[in-house]
């Protein structure tokens, strides 16, 4: 399945966090709002996911790609990914995780369930808060309207094992589709 945005997951605390990198992040359902994050079993962050009981999902963008590349090929166990990147750690509403600044958008989540099939940890996540850069948004007003050009989401290409970015819009999900009828 590809696309998938690049997402810098924390867990842990302002005073002890990690970030692990992942582009398994997918929406399970709207209310309550929720979504889905798979980390392997073999590492350090799905364990502080579990004992710290909220995580957030903190978007990518280009601009970052090379921290982020870094927090997913190197172990939180014995580092501190925040000082090695430079990221910069800011409080969550809600959770004890913290989100990070660099990144246009970040979900506080609490733990709601998980499971383990075959070597990944699946982990359910109620979002309980939102934040976006005003910045990136069309109409600072709503947050829905994200602009994506502002945002230059970093996404994975798995299997070819790439980064890309966004391209061209080709169409308005939900009305071309109208050019079929009859």
């Amino acid at each position: 399945m590809f696309p998938c945005p690049t997402a810098l997951v924390v867990t842990g605390t302002m005073e002890n966090a990690n970030i692990v990198t992942i582009a398994w992040v997918s929406l399970l359902t709207s209310q309550p709002p929720t979504l889905g994050i798979s980390v392997g079993t073999r590492g350090y962050s799905g364990e502080a996911i579990k004992a710290n009981k909220d995580f957030t999902v903190n978007i990518a963008s280009v601009e970052i790609m090379t921290e982020t590349d870094f927090c997913g090929i190197r172990s939180g166990k014995d580092i501190d990914k925040f000082s090695e990147t430079g990221l910069t750690k800011m409080p969550s509403k809600i959770v004890s995780s913290p989100i990070i600044k660099e990144c246009p958008l970040n979900l506080e989540c609490r733990l709601t369930d998980w499971r383990i099939i075959g070597r990944t940890n699946h982990f359910v996540g109620e979002i309980m808060e939102t934040h976006v850069d005003t910045d990136k948004l069309r109409d600072k007003a709503d947050i829905g309207s994200i602009d994506i050009r502002a945002f230059d989401p970093l996404i994975y290409i798995g299997g070819v094992r790439e980064y890309r970015c966004i391209g061209e819009k080709v169409g308005d999900p939900y009305q071309i589709g109208n050019q079929l009828k009859k």
